[in-house]
């Protein structure tokens, strides 16, 4: 019974519980239907026995004819033999209609058995005259000495017959068996129903969370009826969605991570091999210093210059390793509401000086300003590394702009608009254009960068999920205001 399925488990049931029900019902129907039966003509008998026993008593100078009227009256409403022994004579009303003699020997011999006199006694009238009350299975009967009112004393007999409940007992016994069968019968076909209709919204369920073990997305439980089945229905496809929205957030995240991951090994290659050739040329200049070769032998020239590359190369593994943190930072740092001129303004300060001293003009304005959520030292860190690059870049008396544009921030500076071929890998680590990758040993070209500014702005801004971009902008009619522009969209 255990292993059986929920449909056999319910209809087995369902079914043996109608059965029994059927069986003791027709049993109960079989025993108590001829006592009930017994009772209500019991409680007939008196009723009537009441009503003639009043009504003869108030039967005033009554005649034998008067008593022969209202006995014969209730004989023949209620289907009952009635005697009457009334000033020496004794009435018989049947109650099919025929009446017997008025000498009382019938009566005399039925009410002889009752007061079990023997036969071939003989018993005077008076002495069977006595109240009495009799039940058996095939009749009720009474007698009661009454007097009318005029005081003559009145003796009255009544016979109610059973038969009619022995031959219903009888027809019930014959009709028994087809009512139960018939009962079992009904009580398959109504288990066969019952369980298919409380089994199908779970065997549903049960078909349904099987395609949802498979984590089919399209699967999702009917939800038919407000009852426990529909509220379970309800609840397994809130916990399915947020099962499946767990799992797409675990695999995003999962991604995330991969790319990540990803990127700090591309990270790591692109610095080693961005490291590897000036520590080799470091190394180079200071063997040949110390074996004292060539030009080399001036050392006090030389090792200043070694010392501009060590710089450097500390500036450059900081900017790695600010890079390969870059992600937790970013997770660490709550974002908040931030008025962009302020923000900008405050911002923007230390490379006021800078621009003037390189003879750059940078022209600001922000008068359409605006808010926005972000996290603001990574913010601080996209905004410097654009400036930077921007007053690095920028053509001596040229100019760098800044200004709000709707809900976005442009920075514009003066200077050699970036070819396509390397505006495509300009957001790859240590990706630099032609015309900043001339920082030899000797630094004649000091303002080349690491080529990690616009990689770790690019960074940042994918995870704070805003949109940008980095064109140029071409004037011909007057080349010197040609230029690029960098863009980000709130």
């Amino acid at each position: 019974m255990k292993r059986m399925k929920l449909f056999p488990k319910t209809f087995i049931y369902v079914f043996s519980l109608m059965a029994v029900i059927a069986l003791v019902s027709h049993a109960l129907f079989y025993f108590i239907m001829p006592i009930v039966y017994t009772g209500q003509r019991e409680t007939a008998f008196k009723n009537v026995e009441t009503r003639l026993i009043n009504e003869l008593k108030a039967v005033s100078n009554p005649s034998g004819d008067k008593i022969e009227r209202i006995a014969n009256k209730y004989a023949q409403q209620n289907q009952m033999n009635i005697f009457v022994h009334y000033a020496g004579l004794t009435y018989n009303f049947m109650g099919n209609g025929n009446s017997s003699d008025r000498n009382g020997t019938a009566i005399r011999e039925e009410f002889k058995s009752y007061l079990s006199v023997q036969a071939g006694e003989e018993a005077d009238w008076h002495s069977l005259q006595q109240d009495f009350y009799r039940k058996t299975n095939s009749q009720l009967s009474s007698g009661n000495n009454i007097h009318t009112m005029d005081g003559q004393p009145c003796f009255l007999i009544l016979f109610q017959s059973l038969q009619p409940v022995n031959e219903a007992k009888g027809v019930v016994i014959i009709f028994l068996p087809f009512t139960l069968i018939l009962s079992l019968a009904l009580s398959v076909i109504f288990a066969l129903l019952y369980s298919k209709k409380i089994t199908r919204p779970l065997s549903d369920i049960s078909k349904t969370t099987e395609r949802m073990k498979e984590l089919d997305k399209s699967a999702l439980c009917r939800v038919e009826t407000q009852d426990e089945t529909g509220v379970l229905s309800e609840n397994i496809n809130a916990l399915y969605k947020s099962l499946l929205a767990t799992i797409d957030d675990l695999q995003k995240e999962n991604l995330r991570v991969i790319e990540a991951e990803a990127a700090k090994t591309d990270l790591l290659r692109a610095a080693s091999h961005e490291l590897k050739t000036p520590v080799t040329a470091l190394c180079g200049m200071l063997d040949n210093m110390i074996m004292g070769i060539g030009r080399y032998r001036d050392w006090e020239t030389y090792l200043p210059v070694c010392r501009d590359m060590a710089a450097k190369f500390g500036e450059m593994i900081q900017e790695i390793l600010d890079a390969s943190k870059l992600n937790f930072s970013m997770e660490s740092e709550p974002p908040e509401e931030i008025m962009l001129h302020t923000f900008a303004e405050k911002l923007l300060s230390p490379y006021l000086l800078i621009a003037k001293a390189r003879g750059v003009l940078i022209v600001t304005d922000f008068s359409a300003d605006f808010s926005a959520r972000f996290p603001v030292s990574a913010m601080e860190r996209v905004l410097s590394n654009v400036i930077s690059n921007a007053v690095k870049y920028t053509k001596p008396q040229g100019t760098v702009r800044i200004y709000f544009a709707g809900k976005s921030i442009v920075v514009e500076n003066e200077c050699t608009p970036i070819p396509p071929n390397d505006l495509s890998h300009i957001f790859e680590p240590f990706y630099r254009p032609d015309f900043s990758r001339s920082r030899n040993s000797m630094s004649e070209n000091p303002d080349g960068g690491n080529g990690l500014g616009l990689y770790i702005t690019a960074k940042i801004l994918n995870a704070l999920a805003y949109r940008y971009d980095f064109k140029p902008v071409l004037h011909p009619e007057d080349d010197r205001k040609s230029g690029m522009r960098f863009t980000i969209f709130f």
